[in-house]
């Protein structure tokens, strides 16, 4: 997916200060992002593509590299569908279009604040435009990347998250217009900062049995996220509140066999207990709560799998971890 969009030059000469812009729009300076999302199992409230991409509208910043001076501050790139189709840097609501054009690469960039050689560009993207009620967005600064705070306490159940929009980000550091030619636009990949969490109920556990909830219980409800191109952490997880699944009616055999994904905070809990309750119909629909301990380690951008084995006597998870990001 091609996101298309032109950048004012104001660069100016290192020699005497003039500012200076290219002649005409022929001159091809316009700023040219190919983004892309990995793909990953469907859930309405994730953006698992980039033709869910193009459905939001997306906020960009350009910083000149290796300072925290915007180049670009919070301009809104939106698909704009009718031919030709492409993404465009739009104003207002619903937008017409703006033009921006790459900086005069060696030029002087002269702020009130101090003078800054023109290298190169950090590219920072944010989806949606508008933070999700959850988010807290943070600042960015290029020696540690861009950062948001979360709080997930009023989203543990799933039909609270069914609700919820996902938060993506990108960075991408020292850009350049020849970069940009090389790629055929600034590759800008957006990125997934939780991780997701789904149950299947296996062929061992029989056609009698239905799952009607699932629960962990004292998961992390806040913490803060950082990513600066290449490697995202999160730290000061904070908060504990169950997970609580409920009405799922997961029953092998049938059409519902498998939850929807769930987001969750990424950490590295070690032990934890699942419960999950269940109702036998060849027993007169006994109903009965099980539980285990599973061990677990979450990491942002990774989607994992609890396949779970239900009888009368025991409850037996076997987890898979996808390693892609999703």
């Amino acid at each position: 997916m091609l996101l298309t969009a032109s950048l004012m030059v104001i660069g100016c000469s290192k020699d005497d200060g003039d500012s200076s812009q290219p002649a005409t729009p022929e001159e091809d300076l316009e700023i040219r992002v190919n983004t892309d999302v990995s793909k990953m199992l469907t859930r309405a409230a994730t953006i698992d593509d980039n033709t869910d991409l193009q459905g939001c509208d997306l906020k960009i910043n350009a910083y000149f590299h290796g300072e925290n001076t915007a180049y670009l501050d919070g301009v809104k790139l939106h698909y704009d569908s009718s031919l030709p189709a492409a993404w465009k840097f739009w104003s207002g609501s619903p937008g017409s279009q703006t033009h921006y054009y790459w900086p005069i690469e060696g030029s002087v960039y002269d702020p009130s604040s101090a003078n800054i050689t023109v290298s190169s560009l950090d590219f920072v993207g944010y989806c949606p435009y508008a933070a999700p009620g959850y988010i807290t967005p943070g600042v960015y600064d290029h020696s540690t990347g861009t950062s948001f705070s979360c709080d997930l306490s009023d989203y543990m159940t799933n039909t609270e998250q069914a609700s919820m929009d996902e938060y993506l980000i990108a960075v991408l550091p020292n850009q350049t217009y020849a970069d940009q030619v090389a790629h055929s636009g600034v590759p800008l990949q957006f990125k997934h900062p939780f991780a997701l969490v789904k149950f299947v109920i296996t062929a061992a556990s029989g056609t009698h049995v239905q799952v009607n909830s699932i629960s962990i219980a004292g998961l992390k409800t806040s913490g803060t996220c950082t990513y600066n191109g290449s490697t995202m952490t999160w730290s000061g997880q904070s908060g504990s509140t169950d997970m609580s699944q409920t009405g799922l009616d997961l029953k092998y055999g049938t059409s519902s066999t498998e939850t929807t994904p769930f987001m969750v905070i990424p950490y590295n809990y070690g032990t934890k207990t699942l419960t999950v309750n269940g109702t036998w119909d060849d027993w007169s629909d006994v109903t009965k709560n099980l539980s285990t301990d599973i061990s677990i380690n979450w990491q942002p951008g990774y989607i994992y799998t609890y396949n779970l084995t239900v009888t009368p006597l025991a409850l037996k998870v076997d987890v898979n971890k996808f390693t892609e990001q999703w």
